[in-house]
């Protein structure tokens, strides 16, 4: 179920997203930083990938090494379609610890 319904402002979008959780607070960020004015479609995908709080900063710590370039080559993949949700289910969500995308990102 997404979370980000009628948010008026960047503060409340990046509180939404990290759910009080430290780790992707700083992810959020780190996005925000590294995006500027695209951070907003970052995080609209965001929420439909459905990556909240300690999700969202295993995505970024676990799974891309705090590489947010890499976290956004993530979120791309999914927009291409070369990561779909049960990607981030399995590597993210159900498993505990996140596990890389790298091998779904390269170049076929």
């Amino acid at each position: 179920m997404n979370k980000l319904k009628n948010i008026d402002n960047i503060q409340d979008i990046i509180l939404q997203l990290s759910e009080g959780n430290p780790g992707a607070l700083t992810a959020c960020l780190e996005i925000l930083k590294e995006t500027s004015i695209e951070a907003i479609s970052v995080f609209l995908t965001l929420d439909y990938m459905e990556l909240y709080g300690s999700h969202l900063y295993m995505l970024w710590n676990d799974c891309c090494d705090r590489n947010i370039k890499a976290v956004i080559d993530v979120i791309n993949g999914f927009i291409t379609g070369k990561i779909t949700k049960n990607d981030i289910n399995e590597r993210i969500k159900n498993v505990g610890y996140g596990k890389s995308f790298s091998d779904l990102l390269k170049e076929k």
